[in-house]
């Protein structure tokens, strides 16, 4: 494969996750404005819940799970950005 398509699906890739980075901050910050019924939040809860869920399980398990909070959008975030790191450093030894 040609090393500049190479670079252009990764960075795009990276790219693609900020942006559900992005999404996943809307929606979180609208939670506390919108109700989850709303078609807003519905839409953006299309997106993101599915990322978000596995996180929200595996905090529910750990002695931190009866939080009043729900941080697992903050997890899944964190969780993104190494992985987009680790595609950025990727795109970069090519």
């Amino acid at each position: 494969m040609n090393p500049v398509v190479a670079i252009g699906i990764i960075l795009g890739a990276a790219r693609f996750l900020d942006i559900i980075i992005w999404i996943i901050i809307i929606n979180a910050l609208l939670s506390w404005v919108l109700d989850f019924r709303h078609p807003l939040r519905r839409f953006l809860s299309a997106f993101t819940e599915p990322l978000i869920s596995p996180f929200r399980k595996l905090i529910q398990r750990l002695p931190i799970g009866g939080l009043p909070i729900d941080i697992s959008p903050l997890i899944a975030i964190i969780v993104l950005r190494i992985i987009i790191g680790v595609l950025y450093s990727i795109a970069r030894s090519i």
